[in-house]
């Protein structure tokens, strides 16, 4: 049974059994059974709404026949019993209950609006389309249909057809919370495609649906992602992390805020959230119906980041998998007899210079991290100096002491240190586009520019919507050119 059955059907509840007189394709429907039968009625109906909220739907079938004995000709009866019917797969006897309730009561808004639900899930959008604008022909004010009608047209690819009626719901009813979303994501969708509007306007859309529904995960899941898009990371791990505050399962978010920490230089916790991400049963997610996580995006960026973590034993193993799961795995069968015999010639080798322990550096860093997440960031200052005490080119604690300067506001000192972790690990993509999204909020845009494209020429493509980044160096190129037509001209 589709998500939005279930809204529709409060309006419905909020009536009770209906035992007046309804209009019915021109004529009126006056129940003649005695009080007495109708009171009967009514109770078991009021047992069949309870069954139905606790997803009995058998239970709920069986008490709408027992009520339809006591009162033929109710709508109420009929609509409940066809959304217990298509909710348990019975599309047939749904169909008939739907037509059923409608011949009743052919104004029967919310009923007609569940109609065109289940024809949309059961593949008939036309006829879908039809029972929607019907419905707004029958009660203009009536919200849900104008935004199930959007879903259809955003479906088919009318973005400007779909935010018209998304926007309609959402002036219908201003607290609509899923129309203040999908509008948002189709403001972002058609900016995205270059059909128009702007990335703030899909922002502001979303972080109204934020404000009706704060507890949502999926909201700020959607919201993260779209201040990805727009460069801005700090916010979209914010939005993020509150996700998985209000559902730890929430395996999309785990995986965003993932990739935001592995482009952010720190694999650590990135794979922390691979891991977490990975424990999640996929089912959980395909009842919430949110997005689903790419299993081998995931492998191969746990693989990459125990590679730069150092654990190349666990990565050789991560980059196994990821060959076992690719076609064409050349170049990933190469790099594992890379590891490998890397792995073989250092299994030989005696370490040189300072020795520490590194149990003992591994968990000052592991609490350098958790006193970041508690918001410690002098006492993590200290943590990852001491690692550098131990172990001066760890690469954790520099990158790390980088993002401790960087949030205490010493943008010049970050520099520094990400620097330092970038000559660390120079194969480290994500060092790159870390370092120039620092540079960008040092008011360097040209600097960042160039480290952006660096990260490009690296990594062969950008991990989030590009237009940002086109548009800052578009700008400091149009920058340039004025400066230099300033200094031809003499001004």
């Amino acid at each position: 049974m589709p998500r939005k059955i279930l809204p529709s059907l409060a309006l419905m509840l909020t009536t009770g059994l209906t035992t007046t007189q309804v209009f019915a394709q021109g004529e009126w429907y006056r129940p003649t059974e005695p009080p007495a039968q109708l009171r009967q009625a009514h109770g078991i109906y009021q047992q069949a709404l309870q069954a139905f909220s606790m997803g009995d739907d058998n239970a709920t079938i069986n008490l709408c026949r027992q009520a339809e004995n006591y009162s033929h000709g109710d709508k109420n009866i009929c609509h409940l019993m066809a959304l217990a019917y298509a909710r348990s797969g019975d599309n047939y006897n749904a169909m008939l209950k739907f037509r059923a309730a409608l011949q009743l009561d052919y104004n029967f808004v919310p009923c007609r609006n569940n109609y065109g639900i289940f024809l949309k899930k059961t593949g008939k959008d036309t006829e879908a389309m039809r029972m929607f604008e019907e419905c707004n022909k029958i009660d203009p004010n009536y919200p849900d249909a104008y935004y199930h009608l959007g879903e259809i047209y955003r479906d088919k690819g009318d973005l400007d057809k779909a935010i018209d009626l998304f926007e309609t719901a959402t002036r219908k009813n201003p607290n609509y919370v899923d129309a203040q979303k999908d509008l948002g994501l189709a403001i972002y969708e058609r900016y995205t495609s270059g059909q128009g509007g702007t990335i703030d306007d899909s922002i502001e859309k979303l972080q109204t649906a934020e404000k009706l529904m704060p507890t949502n995960p999926i909201i700020h899941y959607h919201l993260g992602n779209i201040y990805c898009a727009d460069g801005k990371l700090d916010e979209a791990e914010a939005e993020f992390r509150t996700a998985l505050s209000n559902d730890v399962k929430c395996a999309p978010a785990h995986w965003e805020l993932a990739r935001v920490r592995y482009y952010r230089g720190d694999p650590n916790r990135c794979l922390d959230e691979i891991k977490q991400a990975s424990k999640i049963n996929p089912l959980y997610t395909d009842t919430k119906k949110w997005p689903h996580v790419d299993p081998l995006a995931m492998r191969t960026m746990a693989a990459k980041s125990l590679e730069f973590e150092g654990r190349n034993i666990d990565s050789v193993e991560a980059w196994k998998d990821v060959a076992a799961m690719t076609r064409n795995n050349a170049d990933v069968v190469k790099h594992i007899a890379e590891m490998e015999k890397a792995l073989r010639a250092n299994a030989n080798k005696k370490r040189k210079g300072n020795q520490y322990d590194p149990e003992e550096v591994n968990a000052l860093v592991r609490k350098g991290l958790t006193q970041v997440d508690d918001g410690d960031m002098d006492g993590a200052k200290q943590t990852f100096n001491r690692v550098l005490e131990l172990d001066p080119q760890n690469f954790d604690a520099t990158q790390n002491l980088g993002a401790v300067l960087e949030a205490q506001g010493d943008l010049n000192g970050a520099s520094a240190k990400y620097q330092a972790a970038m000559a660390l690990q120079p194969k480290y993509d994500g060092c790159i586009y870390n370092f120039a999204y620092l540079l960008e909020k040092m008011g360097l845009p040209a600097d960042a520019g160039l480290k952006y494209q660096e990260f490009h020429e690296v990594a062969g493509r950008y991990p989030y919507d590009p237009k940002h980044i086109v548009s800052l160096q578009q700008e400091e190129a149009r920058k340039r050119a004025r400066q230099e037509q300033i200094k031809k001209r003499g001004y």
